[in-house]
């Protein structure tokens, strides 16, 4: 019996290991772990340059996009004095239903909230382009696909199941 009790060690040091692994990559240097009214210079030193800051009517937002190869985008908004005043991930289906009005939003409404699409494609039957976007919705991955006419307005949404993701997302 000495060496199932020492198989049961060693997989209970391994989940301690992977767990606190876990614990540290949702530590301090993840978006949503920034604590509401740090600066953003602590923000900037915490989690490094976003890949992309758009100004607000009331301060900043700087935005970290895990895409292409993963299905998450942080906004973290700044006030006028440039203190953290919200963290939100708005790269969801239910979100993307709610924000996205046919006919009325505009291509720089998309990339303020959810920053550059994964790739932008052209379609037959479709006069404009389709910004395309990965996400979870119930922890299975999905492409959104935003279709914009020549004059940057929504004209339609499309949502398509990943076949074959990437990141080792299983469907199943």
């Amino acid at each position: 019996m000495k060496p199932l009790r020492a198989w049961h060690g060693l997989a209970s040091c391994l989940l301690a290991l992977g767990l606190a692994g876990c614990a540290g990559w949702v530590g301090p240097r993840f978006p949503m772990s920034q604590p509401l009214g740090s600066t953003r210079a602590e923000v900037l030193t915490r989690l490094g340059a976003p890949t992309a800051s758009y100004p607000l009517p009331q301060g900043e937002r700087l935005q970290y996009s895990f895409l292409p190869a993963g299905v998450t985008v942080y906004n973290l908004d700044l006030d006028a004095e440039g203190r953290l005043q919200r963290v939100d991930q708005p790269l969801l289906k239910s979100r993307i239903d709610t924000d996205m009005v046919i006919d009325q939003t505009r291509a720089e409404d998309i990339r303020l909230l959810y920053g550059q699409p994964v790739r932008i494609d052209q379609v037959a039957r479709f006069e404009g382009t389709v910004w395309v976007y990965q996400f979870l919705d119930l922890n299975e991955p999905f492409y959104a696909y935003l279709h914009l006419d020549p004059q940057g307005v929504l004209r339609r949404v499309v949502y398509q199941p990943v076949r074959n993701p990437p990141n080792g997302h299983h469907r199943g």
